[in-house]
């Protein structure tokens, strides 16, 4: 386990001597675990680019493998350190709309209930939290956007969204009772950064319906893309979860989007082979239960 823990770091590092800085070992022995693994499968897993090195094809391999050992030996720890108990630590991965729209609610809830529970949270990209589960940095995770699959993560589709048009109060579709994707053309659009799920999802959506924009802000934060929107800068399509307060508070206007339904979801998910503590599957279920009774309640 330690040669294995030493590669991993080397390969995420690198370089021998930060890696023996991040591990506490001396260099030489960061060397000598490479060696011997080296040695054991016959084979070279590094090679040397200037002042950095880089994973051969036989290392990126074995990297691969020594992650998940890694993860399993952590998860079996784990088991034994909170067996039969529904405290301990989770570390909750989402990205940003979910954040938003949801997430305080539940912590709350679950917190009210589990008051000796340990939550940290690691907001990002749905790239950037599955990373974080491949590395067993992240429990459990939420996205809300389009369905999301990869084969090493076990997702569940929890609740259905509604999404709007949402446009500021001055603005001539404020009067609308309903827009469809056409009335698009010729519009600001305000929308998420590239690269993001549910920007992919509407752009493909506007270009199968050949909908020019005249303009087009692009911003990593849903709170941003609100603010904006209620400046008079543009108009947005959101999922009418993160826009409730705004909506509430008559400082935005929804529109409903008539001829084309989304394919957004609130979703939770875990890595397959990550093993689900008691406090893991009391959150879980807990999600479950609120998540359930908001869509029986908004129905």
């Amino acid at each position: 386990m330690k040669q294995l823990k030493t590669f991993a770091m080397v390969a995420k590092t690198e370089n021998f001597s930060n890696a023996s800085e991040e591990l506490g070992y001396a260099q030489p022995t960061v060397t000598t675990h490479i060696k011997l693994l080296e040695d054991e499968l016959q084979v070279k897993l590094f090679e040397r680019l200037g002042h950095k090195i880089k994973l051969t094809e036989e290392g990126k391999r074995l990297l691969s493998y020594a992650e998940s050992i890694i993860r399993l030996s952590d998860d079996a720890l784990s088991s034994f350190a909170q067996m039969e108990s529904v405290q301990g630590k989770i570390t909750i991965g989402a990205n940003e709309s979910f954040s938003v729209a949801k997430l305080p609610e539940i912590l709350k809830a679950f917190i009210k209930q589990h008051k000796e529970t340990r939550i940290e949270l690691k907001f990002g990209s749905v790239k950037e939290i599955r990373d974080g589960m491949q590395k067993n940095e992240v429990d459990v995770a939420f996205f809300l956007g389009k369905e999301v699959s990869y084969p090493d993560l076990i997702v569940e589709k929890l609740v259905k969204e509604s999404v709007v048009a949402v446009v500021p109060i001055s603005h001539p579709f404020a009067a609308m009772d309903c827009l469809s994707i056409e009335d698009f053309n010729d519009q600001d659009l305000i929308i998420t950064r590239e690269n993001c799920t549910y920007r992919e999802l509407i752009e493909t959506l506007l270009k199968e319906r050949d909908v020019k924009l005249r303009s087009v802000i692009g911003i990593n934060n849903v709170s941003a893309i609100k603010q904006l929107v209620m400046s008079g800068l543009g108009i947005a399509i959101l999922p009418r979860a993160t826009t409730e307060l705004e909506l509430e508070e008559k400082l935005l206007i929804e529109i409903p989007i008539i001829g084309y339904e989304f394919p957004v979801y609130t979703q939770i998910a875990y890595h397959k082979d990550k093993w689900i503590s008691p406090v893991i599957l009391c959150f879980m279920d807990q999600v479950r239960e609120i998540l359930h009774q908001e869509e029986r309640e908004y129905e």
